[in-house]
């Protein structure tokens, strides 16, 4: 979708830049980009092609995770005791080739994404931020880079300025569970979609006056929707897919909801009585294909302790997997659901020529 923005729209500008989860790794490459809109798209969408399974996690066999699992480490704190721990940082898969994948594309210094303060530096840039959860607070913390700009709480929400760092996005892509939790500072992050209960907050606490959001969420018809995705007793795999879809999907639309609404309100008030309130424009784009159940199509290839997961979770049971879409990096996968992308880019260019008609001139918006 980004590449097409890219091609058709030019001069399409995004100053300001939030990412959550996978979103994270978008973001970043973008802000950290100092070139121009169209080539940042196009080395992001090279990114995504080139990536494979073993460049986020290391391949491991179904035996050697089972041995791991049941076999905890043991640490000898005293002769006369033995206190049986899970490692620090261990979780179902390793991430660590992950690390190594972001490094090599962002190019940091130091661990900095260098590229996201020159463009700050120029004006291209007024703000970059992405989201993670403090594993001990609970809290859902946004790190922002940026320009004249403040932080801000809300229950269970705050915003922090910093420097961005691969750190950031390993903390803001760490499924519970699956990867392991990012130390930052001195407290442990997991994936930012966990807690986030405003996705569009960063972007609008920012000064965005117009947001394109990119979900990766398929919007059901009502015939869809009531249509059954298992038949008999639900299997692990049709649980987890609902927990994800709860915690990574489900805030946003009720987010998108709520902001149509607030715009409802503030339209029928005088200016001089909106009190801090402002309208913003809201341009969401979906996928016209099921994620989940494309990945289905695909489950066959997956191998080792992935492939261990997928089966004793019984993913083959139900029609739409979604939690195997999280974690399904397979070339023919990747290939087709970023031609998806760009079809339903090109399909909706009515939508985006509304939304950048009104946009570009202000250089206020917000891209998730």
């Amino acid at each position: 979708m980004l590449q097409y923005i890219a091609d058709v729209f030019p001069n399409a500008a995004f100053s300001i830049l939030t990412g959550v989860s996978a979103g994270a790794i978008n973001a970043a490459h973008l802000a950290n980009n100092t070139g121009t809109f169209r080539q940042a798209a196009e080395r992001l969408a090279a990114c995504w092609y080139e990536i494979t399974a073993d460049q986020v996690f290391t391949p491991e066999s179904a035996m050697s995770l089972i041995r791991r699992i049941m076999v905890p480490s043991i640490n000898k704190r005293h002769p006369a005791e033995s206190v049986i721990h899970v490692d620090e940082g261990q979780a179902l898969l390793d991430t660590a080739p992950l690390r190594a994948f972001l490094e090599r594309n962002l190019q940091p210094v130091e661990g900095e994404l260098r590229g996201v303060a020159e463009n700050l530096r120029t004006g291209r840039l007024k703000a970059a931020c992405i989201t993670a959860t403090n594993y001990a607070t609970g809290q859902t913390v946004t790190w922002v880079q940026g320009r004249d700009i403040g932080r801000w709480q809300r229950p269970n929400r705050v915003g922090i300025r910093t420097n961005l760092t691969v750190d950031h996005i390993m903390a803001s892509t760490a499924l519970p569970l699956l990867f392991p939790a990012v130390r930052v500072g001195n407290a442990w992050f997991g994936d930012g979609g966990i807690r986030l209960t405003s996705p569009l907050s960063p972007a609008i606490h920012l000064g965005a006056t117009s947001i394109c959001v990119i979900s990766t969420r398929y919007g059901r018809s009502r015939r869809e929707a009531d249509e059954p995705a298992v038949i008999g007793y639900p299997p692990a795999a049709q649980v987890m897919g609902l927990l994800m879809n709860a915690i990574f999907l489900d805030m946003l639309d009720q987010d998108a909801l709520n902001m149509k609404r607030i715009n409802e309100l503030v339209e029928h008030l005088a200016p001089h009585r909106r009190d801090g309130l402002r309208l913003i424009k809201l341009l969401m784009l979906r996928p016209s294909v099921d994620l989940g159940k494309l990945a289905s199509q695909y489950e066959i290839k997956v191998r080792g302790a992935l492939r261990l997961l997928t089966r004793g979770l019984g993913t083959g049971e139900i029609k739409s997997p979604d939690w195997l879409s999280m974690l399904l990096f397979e070339d023919d996968y990747i290939d087709r659901i970023v031609q998806i992308g760009w079809e339903d880019a090109r399909r909706q260019h009515d939508r985006l020529t509304e939304f950048f008609d009104d946009t570009v001139s202000t250089m206020t918006n917000g891209v998730q």
